[in-house]
């Protein structure tokens, strides 16, 4: 069986490090996909060391379709786990217009990607 490649968006945040490990573990190829503005670079080192697995990560921002679609060709990505979302209640509404271009944009962006990398399976977070 060929080993499936899951592209990860919001791969270094707390839910999509611990789906990282899990994804690993049960021998998946993983790439983290992450602008860095909730999380730090040293989430990566943390996921190999628990692992023991070699981790790509990309950072990038879930708005850049073109950086998207060459992440998911250059790593022959077969799905899609979407974790890229900004989820802070307060700051929503402080911020609207962030808050929908990062979360409607951002999945719109994404989904283009995914079109243009002919990649068709996604799975999304709920909040």
């Amino acid at each position: 069986m060929t080993q499936k490649t899951i592209l990860v968006t919001g791969g270094m945040g707390y839910i999509g490090s611990h789906t990282a490990v899990e994804l690993l573990e049960s021998e998946y190829e993983v790439v983290l996909y992450d602008n860095l503005s909730n999380s730090s670079i040293d989430v990566k080192d943390k996921i190999q060391k628990i692992t023991n697995k070699k981790v790509s990560f990309i950072e990038g921002d879930v708005l850049d379709t073109e950086l998207l679609t060459h992440t998911l060709k250059d790593f022959n990505v077969d799905s899609v786990i979407d974790f890229a979302g900004l989820k802070a209640v307060g700051e929503s509404v402080e911020k609207p217009i962030e808050y929908f271009e990062n979360n409607i944009a951002g999945s719109i962006s994404l989904l283009k990607a995914m079109k243009k990398a002919d990649v068709k399976k996604i799975s999304r977070r709920s909040a």
